[in-house]
């Protein structure tokens, strides 16, 4: 695991300038949009209309950013020469079919667990839906495991919301324990910046500024980043190794 993430920061450094343009292109603009509507909007709604801003970049543009690391990630692995243009291009080109298969996750990753608090939220049902939604929240977290890989299958392969899964299972085989474990780490490191910065600004609140906070989610936006670097170095060696010790 140490090998791959330090390749992942490697990664990530050598090409910081590239995987930050990619990045900010959709989050720069809404990033000033959610902090403007946090500091000037209406104080009754705009924490709401902040989080449906974000849940909406998310699904709709986020597709493209991982796109476009994906296909500059490819072209660096190969050695051909990489460029902002070259990758955002390739990245529109499977924007529509990676938009549809995590449109696939987010329905299934969300209506088991709606359906559960529905349930739960009847009154007597209360514990086991608990039990319920733990099952689900397992059976969920398994399947985003085996299914890790997906987004460079489409994206590097070409495959399609029908075609794509059963190549990604096929090349997380012998190494979800490894996912499981990379992607823990990454998020601890990030999740623990964010709330280390949420921590300065309650012992500095003088930094709690517009501009502040702007660049502060941008970088936060860019080190998501690793994420996408980890599993395309995931998938690209096990298309060299299909089948791990």
């Amino acid at each position: 695991m140490l090998a791959l993430l330090g390749e992942t920061f490697r990664l990530l450094g050598a090409h910081l300038y590239l995987f930050t343009l990619i990045s900010l292109t959709v989050w720069l603009p809404a990033h000033v949009l959610r902090n403007y509507l946090e500091f000037f909007g209406p104080p009754e709604d705009s924490a709401v209309q902040s989080l449906r801003l974000v849940l909406t970049v998310q699904a709709i543009f986020d597709p493209l950013v991982v796109s476009a690391t994906l296909s500059a990630l490819g072209r660096i692995k190969q050695g051909l020469p990489v460029g902002y243009a070259a990758a955002m291009l390739e990245g529109l080109a499977a924007w529509g079919r990676l938009f549809v298969v995590r449109f696939i996750v987010n329905c299934a990753v969300a209506a088991p667990a709606l359906g559960v608090l529905g349930i739960g939220s009847s009154g007597p049902w209360s514990v086991a839906a608990g039990f319920l939604l733990l099952a689900v929240a397992i059976l969920v977290l398994v399947l985003l495991v085996r299914f890790a890989v997906v987004d460079a299958a489409v994206v590097l392969e070409g495959g399609n919301a029908l075609t794509a899964w059963r190549r990604a299972a096929r090349l997380t085989a012998g190494r979800r324990w490894l996912i499981v474990r990379a992607v823990a780490a990454l998020f601890a490191l990030v999740f623990g910046g964010t709330l280390l910065f949420g921590q300065l600004l309650k012992i500095a609140p003088e930094l709690n500024h517009f501009v502040v906070r702007v660049l502060a989610d941008c970088v936060i936006a860019v080190s998501q980043s690793l994420f996408t670097i980890a599993l395309f170095l995931l998938y690209w060696r096990a298309r060299a190794d299909p089948v791990p010790a």
